[in-house]
């Protein structure tokens, strides 16, 4: 199981925050990364499926880009924060990440 947490790295012109997953230093290894380079997962968020950017700093830190794109819709953007609230999370919260025996990773509050 991946642990992380909710952050917040600005406000979108609505108000609502621009949120990222931060990924706990200890499990980081779970997902794909490499620093400089986005590294595309799949992620379940409450009943849909997201193509989501994978990326690390150079101190090491992992986190999951605010940006999805709907699976299968390259096209269609959509938000971390709306995604996140439609199961009731949002800024400060913590979050579970398992990867499924299909490759596709869910969060799992």
């Amino acid at each position: 199981m991946i642990s992380g947490s909710v952050t917040r790295q600005g406000i979108y012109a609505d108000k609502k925050d621009i949120c990222e997953l931060y990924i706990d230093k200890d499990c980081s290894h779970y997902l794909p990364h490499e620093h400089g380079k986005k590294k595309i997962i799949n992620i379940n968020i409450g009943t849909k499926t997201y193509e989501a950017g994978v990326h690390e700093t150079k101190e090491g830190v992992v986190w999951i880009s605010s940006v999805l794109y709907e699976r299968n819709q390259k096209k269609v953007k959509a938000r971390l924060v709306d995604a996140l609230a439609a199961i009731g999370l949002r800024k400060g919260d913590p979050v579970k990440i398992k990867l499924n025996n299909d490759g596709i990773f869910s969060v799992v509050r």
